[in-house]
């Protein structure tokens, strides 16, 4: 066992002492196990999948940082969201409001945002859809 905490900007999204902890890096997923040696290391978007006690937690994971060190494994990220707290209908909504604006030619329309938008949303409703049908 090893204390796994996520940290966003809005706050702790979770923490507790895990298992396994399985997460998205650039170099592909790997998984975090007690007394792994110590990490820093850029995480991509994903899902993270926490073990414990037998039963698996999901996240929706916007990329990040994550550091590993003394049994202890932090994430550091600018949205991460727990698979239970996913709302499907706003999450699509969010998707079909971010491809609109990525669709239309309106210059004043913010690309960028909206591209990180619709990413985000389709994580979410990824993530959603694993849990849903497990």
């Amino acid at each position: 066992m090893f204390q796994f905490e996520i940290v966003s900007p809005t706050g702790t999204i979770f923490s507790d002492t895990v298992e396994e902890v399985s997460l998205p890096t650039e170099n592909g997923e790997i998984s975090i196990l007690a007394h792994h040696v110590p990490l820093f290391s850029k995480l991509t978007q994903g899902e993270v999948k926490v073990l414990k006690g037998g039963k698996t937690t999901r996240f929706a994971l916007f990329g990040g940082f994550l550091e590993v060190k003394n049994n202890s494994v932090s994430i550091l990220s600018d949205y991460a969201v727990h698979a239970d707290s996913i709302q499907i209908a706003k999450a699509q909504e969010a998707k079909k409001r971010a491809e609109e604006i990525l669709k239309s030619k309106n210059e004043n329309a913010n690309f960028i945002i909206a591209e990180k938008e619709l990413q985000k949303a389709i994580l979410e409703l990824k993530v959603a859809d694993k849990i849903r049908n497990h």
